[in-house]
């Protein structure tokens, strides 16, 4: 009988998946910490993308508002186009809008199994997924075009398309034109006191379109240079300084018809003229004039002047007069007394001789 046959199994080693679990816990970590920052970024990414629907949902009533404030003349044309592209960079209307939903991809790990049903590993892999934009609202739509399109028209309303009106002849001008042409016209009514012509208005517009004026004021500051201004301006000024000098003013000069008279009245006062004798007056043959009735009409301040000149006039006439009248006195006082004293020269001649006369008759 032979000795027993004996077999020996070595003892089964478990697998040491330490590092593996180690990795799993790793994938897994990332996975959450990824889906914690998307998280956290959807809720920004969502009031952003509430807060530009509402400017873009608001965009049609802005552009109304404010074209109606081009319009009206309340928002220059500069100012509203400054407006605007404020409006659009601050809801960020040109940056579009992502759609409700979107399809994405992922990295997911798929669990890898061994024969006995036991987790061996993980194999990564790319998943596509229905990813819903934060903040969307079911249903938004916003047409991006039309910003451009309101641009174009906000500029065309103002400066106009430039074609001719084939029933009128007018060209289109726009907002600017209109402007341009109301200005033009109130300078000619305001600088000069009348409606400008029509050829004179034609200039005005052919020069604007040539640029050669920027706006009414710029045309307005020009005209003031023109030598119909300058006449008028010199008029007005010597119109109220003559006001200023004879108390009047424009409404006293104007009748009831509206038409205004260049003929002023002056209050004559007869005390500005020296007291004289009119009898001593009339001696020299003339009769001073009737100022006060003189003055009672309106006259022309060529007259006036003419005539303030002839008081100037008289009072040294009169004072002249006076004058000469004193030193007509004087002379004939020193004529009287130089009579007066030849006289009395020729009487006592006459005595002396006498008294001679008589001591030769008494000369022994």
């Amino acid at each position: 009988m032979g000795a027993p046959s004996i077999t020996y199994e070595s003892p089964k080693i478990e697998k040491d998946d330490t590092f593996q679990k180690y990795l799993q816990y790793q994938q897994d970590r990332e996975l959450k910490l990824d889906e914690r920052a998307q998280a956290s970024e959807d809720i920004a990414l969502g009031k952003t993308r509430k807060r530009r629907e509402q400017g873009a949902l608001g965009f049609q009533g802005f552009a109304e508002n404010l074209q109606g404030q081009l319009e009206s003349g309340i928002t220059p044309f500069a100012d509203a186009q400054t407006k605007l592209q404020d409006y659009i960079t601050r809801y960020d209307l040109k940056g579009g809008f992502q759609p409700e939903t979107q399809t994405r991809t992922r990295t997911v790990y798929d669990d890898v199994y061994d024969d006995d049903g036991k987790l061996t590993g993980r194999t990564p892999r790319t998943e596509e997924y229905e990813y819903k934009t934060p903040g969307a609202t079911s249903g938004f739509d916003f047409d991006s075009s039309q910003l451009g399109d309101f641009q174009n028209q906000l500029r065309t309303l103002y400066t106009g398309t430039g074609e001719l009106d084939t029933t009128t002849g007018k060209k289109d001008r726009g907002i600017r034109g209109q402007r341009f042409t109301a200005g033009v016209e109130k300078a000619y009514r305001d600088l000069l006191g009348r409606e400008g012509t029509a050829d004179e208005l034609s200039t005005a517009l052919g020069e604007f379109d040539n640029a050669l004026y920027s706006d009414a004021g710029d045309f307005r500051d020009q005209l003031k240079s023109s030598g119909e201004y300058t006449k008028k301006f010199n008029d007005n000024y010597m119109d109220n300084y003559y006001d200023t000098m004879y108390a009047s003013s424009p409404s006293d000069r104007t009748d009831a018809e509206g038409n205004v008279s260049k003929k002023r009245k002056y209050t004559f006062d007869s005390s500005v003229l020296p007291g004289f004798d009119a009898d001593q007056l009339a001696d020299t043959g003339i009769t001073l004039p009737d100022y006060e009735k003189y003055f009672e009409e309106a006259r022309s301040v060529a007259e006036l002047e003419d005539q303030r000149q002839g008081i100037a006039q008289t009072r040294d006439f009169i004072y002249q007069s006076g004058i000469t009248s004193l030193q007509g006195e004087i002379e004939k006082e020193n004529r009287k007394i130089e009579i007066q004293g030849k006289k009395d020269v020729a009487k006592i001649d006459q005595a002396t001789n006498m008294y001679s006369n008589l001591i030769g008759s008494f000369n022994f």
